[in-house]
């Protein structure tokens, strides 16, 4: 907590000789040798006499300070720390006053500071932030305002950031690290217990709906679609009302280029408007900032034509006076989507993928990742995931409880032991934090997934997963990175347990689909009926394909050889034990009687006769390469039937050859 304060901040200039005392007794306790100290105070005096009848925040203050001397500058901190000076924030941004923070500690807001660096280790800090914006945001925002830690406001820190921004465009250098700062400061003093509220995201919608409709051009229009899109937010999710805002922006500025004479939703005509806008939404392209462009995704072209679409048909249902005489669009208007398999990760990518994201040193994009894997989670379910997720049932094991989310239900799945302790480092690393607002409902909630003071984002995941596939190497022939992204994490999931023998209703629990199409998806992919139903279609057919290469013809003499090819083709492929499946159309293959020439090779006593019939095959197969100009086939033949004539010599007689023998 902040440290309480028996006094306010000294707000008047003292005399100057009892300035001149504080600061020689503040000299005593800095480590400096005498002559430095003798100089700086010689140089506090000048400074004094220079600012003699200024007011303390006197706007004129600052050019006598930037015109002061070292000796004399040296002196400013001290009246910054114990409140004798406030310069103004352009003063106070164009200095580093790299002494500010290191004679704070001698100063009245030494526990202020020390306060503010305790809460920053804590929520996980490292020491180049700390040193960062406690100089850059904490004391200028104390010094400027003179008040202590504990009487901050939101609106003083929104003053440091409007002057920040003014100072910016005066003197055009950069701004950003001010506001970045101040961003971790609010988050500092909300887990302080100094603001109410901590920073909202830069990615937080904060925009009116009238703001995102002030784009619409036809005021009458807009007028129409904010008060449609205000009713629909009373029980829609924000982000799907926002979407409606993009389509009605987008719809309406085709239209004022292609039919300027429209000003109000009733105006509209099928032929006249609104064919014309289905062509130009087929056709329209997304450009990018480096000027290259691409089509629109079938799915962005849909949902447009889907939210005008229910726009006019709603309001028509509502009895609004301004709704179309007549429909003006239907069923048949919406794109057709593609229904693409789920794109898994295939097994020798994700052996590497897993293997890169388990060395990202964040381990806040390292962990999340790994539980994504792990439980088949979306990214926006594990952003809410609460401290109390995991339930560990005596004799059922360990179940996570997931937050509702895209389909508006939540679910509890079970867990193996090592995703527990996945969990667990998480909360060891996430510490001791206040809770924070929920962004759906407001409430207070402590969330898993705290660094630092706020929410992980789900653009923190996605870019240590994007690392993680580089780091793996996982790129296409150009060496353009793969389109990895957290939910093919989910996919990866689902296919794996497909692939294990879960059954659909099972697999429809753990992933949270509130329909049996959803996951029929993935039994589509890895289908075990299918499989099996192809093994026996297969099985049958190599058991007719057999038979008929058990009788190969003899060609007649003098045959020309394309007379007999499938005979000879037959012959190539027949083994001692079987049969080669290779395809006609293939080159002769590498490996043909590549154990018979193999020194280790050593035939079954009973093998004779496989022997003895190959040979006869082989004989044949020279004669047919000969007649073909094959010098090479012809080679190898002979080689292989020197071979086989060399292994029948050594081999011994068969026991019934033996027996025959004796006999004799």
């Amino acid at each position: 907590m902040v440290p309480a304060k028996t006094k306010a901040r000294n707000l008047v200039r003292p005399k100057d000789d009892e300035l001149l005392s504080a600061y020689s007794d503040f000299l005593d306790r800095l480590p400096l040798v005498p002559l430095v100290r003798l100089h700086r105070y010689h140089g506090a005096k000048r400074l004094l006499k220079s600012l003699k009848g200024l007011a303390l925040d006197d706007p004129a203050v600052a050019e006598f300070l930037h015109e002061a001397d070292t000796k004399a500058s040296c002196f400013i901190p001290f009246l910054l720390l114990h409140g004798h000076l406030r310069p103004g924030y352009p003063y106070l941004f164009s200095r580093k006053l790299a002494t500010l923070v290191r004679e704070s500690a001698l100063s009245p807001l030494a526990d202020d500071v020390a306060a503010v660096r305790t809460t920053a280790v804590q929520l996980g800090f490292g020491k180049r932030h700390i040193e960062s914006f406690l100089p850059l945001v904490v004391l200028r925002i104390m010094v400027q305002t003179g008040k202590w830690l504990r009487d901050l406001t939101v609106g003083d820190l929104e003053e440091f950031r409007a002057a920040a921004a003014d100072w910016g465009l005066e003197t055009g250098r950069k701004t950003r690290h001010w506001t970045i700062s101040l961003h971790a400061v609010q988050n500092v003093l909300y887990h302080m217990g100094v603001l109410d509220q901590p920073a909202t995201n830069r990615l937080t919608r904060t925009r009116t709906w009238a703001q995102r409709l002030a784009d619409v051009p036809q005021p009458e229009m807009r007028a129409s679609m904010l008060r449609y899109v205000e009713l629909m937010a009373a029980n829609r999710r924000p982000q799907t009302v926002t979407g409606y805002c993009v389509s009605f922006v987008t719809f309406t500025r085709s239209l004022a280029e292609h039919a300027p004479q429209v000003s109000q939703v009733s105006d509209l005509r099928r032929q006249e408007h609104i064919e014309p806008w289905l062509t130009w939404n087929a056709m329209r392209r997304r450009l990018f900032a480096d000027g290259t462009s691409r089509p629109i995704s079938l799915d962005h072209r849909k949902n447009s034509v889907l939210d005008v679409k229910t726009f006019l048909d709603t309001i028509n249902e509502w009895g609004w006076a301004e709704a179309p005489p007549q429909r003006l669009l239907f069923n048949s208007d919406l794109p057709k989507l593609d229904q693409p398999l789920p794109r898994y990760i295939p097994h020798d990518q994700e052996v590497r993928l897993m293997a890169a994201i388990r060395e990202l040193p964040d381990p806040f994009q390292r962990y999340p990742l790994e539980i994504l894997r792990a439980t088949g989670m979306r990214i926006g379910e594990l952003s809410n995931l609460e401290l109390n997720c995991v339930h560990d049932i005596p004799g059922k094991g360990a179940w996570l409880k997931v937050p509702i989310g895209k389909l508006h239900t939540e679910r509890m799945v079970p867990i193996s032991p090592e995703t527990v302790v996945l969990f667990d480092t998480v909360v060891g690393l996430r510490g001791s934090v206040r809770p924070l607002p929920h962004p759906d409902t407001g409430r207070l909630a402590d969330f898993l997934f705290v660094h630092r003071g706020r929410r992980v984002s789900r653009d923190h995941i996605r870019s240590g997963l994007s690392q993680a596939v580089r780091a793996a190497g996982l790129v296409d022939d150009r060496g353009i990175p793969l389109p990895i992204n957290p939910h093919r994490l989910r996919h990866t999931f689902a296919t794996s347990l497909v692939n294990g023998g879960i059954s659909v209703q099972v697999l429809m629990h753990l992933l949270g689909h509130v329909t049996v199409e959803m996951s029929l998806r993935y039994g589509r992919l890895f289908d075990a009926t299918v499989r099996q139903q192809y093994e026996d279609a297969l099985s049958r057919v190599r058991q007719q394909y057999a038979p008929a290469m058990l009788t190969v013809k003899t060609p007649r003499e003098g045959a020309l050889p394309d007379d007999h090819w499938l005979e000879a083709h037959k012959r190539k492929t027949r083994l001692a034990h079987g049969y080669c499946q290779m395809d006609l159309s293939q080159q002769a293959c590498s490996q043909a009687n590549i154990c018979e020439r193999c020194p280790a090779f050593t035939p079954l006593p009973e093998a004779g006769q496989s022997i003895r019939r190959q040979l006869d095959d082989l004989a044949l197969l020279v004669r047919d390469a000969e007649a073909r100009g094959w010098a090479e086939e012809v080679k190898r033949h002979r080689d292989i039937t020197q071979r086989l004539q060399e292994i029948l010599g050594e081999m011994p007689a068969a026991p019934s050859a033996r027996k025959r023998l004796s006999r004799g």
